[in-house]
């Protein structure tokens, strides 16, 4: 869907977006791509996905390029970005697509397929997909090794989910006071003999 901010709380680090059907949609900024987290305010053009519920909530959030300012990351000569365009979906198979910019290198497309399958037998929810696309592909740009991050069509593996789960930070067990239990009233009664 395409919309545009309508409210940014940075206090919460929150807002919401008015799609361009209508629908008012609550978005949180870790939703976001950091660098498009910082170029965000209102009237800014969004491309996003809509997760339902209660009420609607964005996720997969993308701001639209600007031709007019350039953040000062992009413009040192080694930074390279991948962002996020979107997806298309045929049956259950799944082709994320990113655009890789380079100052002084012409833009280049990558599309990473995956078969929704291993979403559901790894328990992975499909809003991850973005994000561990991603982080793939700017892995595999920080490899010394790797002339160019994967090649422009592939696909995830399961093995790649496997990585991703092994990645996850472990959920802190919560500590509980030791239970003892109360001696109720009936049992320090006597009983008269």
């Amino acid at each position: 869907m395409t919309g545009r901010i309508n409210l940014v709380n940075t206090g919460s680090s929150s807002g919401f977006i008015q799609a361009e059907n209508g629908v008012r949609a609550h978005f949180d900024t870790s939703v976001l791509l950091a660098y498009d987290a910082a170029r965000l305010a209102v009237g800014q053009a969004v491309t996003f996905d809509l997760k339902g519920g209660r009420s609607f909530e964005a996720v997969n959030v993308c701001v639209q390029r600007s031709l007019a300012a350039v953040p000062s990351e992009q413009s040192r000569p080694d930074s390279t970005h991948f962002r996020y365009m979107g997806f298309d979906q045929r049956a259950n198979m799944r082709a994320y697509r990113f655009e890789r910019t380079s100052p002084g290198h012409a833009t280049r497309m990558f599309v990473l397929t995956t078969d929704l399958a291993l979403f559901t037998k790894h328990h992975v929810a499909i809003q991850e997909g973005p994000a561990l696309c991603l982080h793939l592909l700017t892995a595999e740009l920080d490899t010394p090794s790797a002339a160019a991050p994967r090649l422009p069509q592939s696909a995830l593996t399961d093995q790649d989910l496997l990585t991703h789960l092994a990645s996850r930070p472990v959920p802190a067990t919560r500590r509980h006071p030791r239970f003892v239990p109360r001696r109720s009233a009936h049992a320090t009664r006597h009983k008269p003999s």
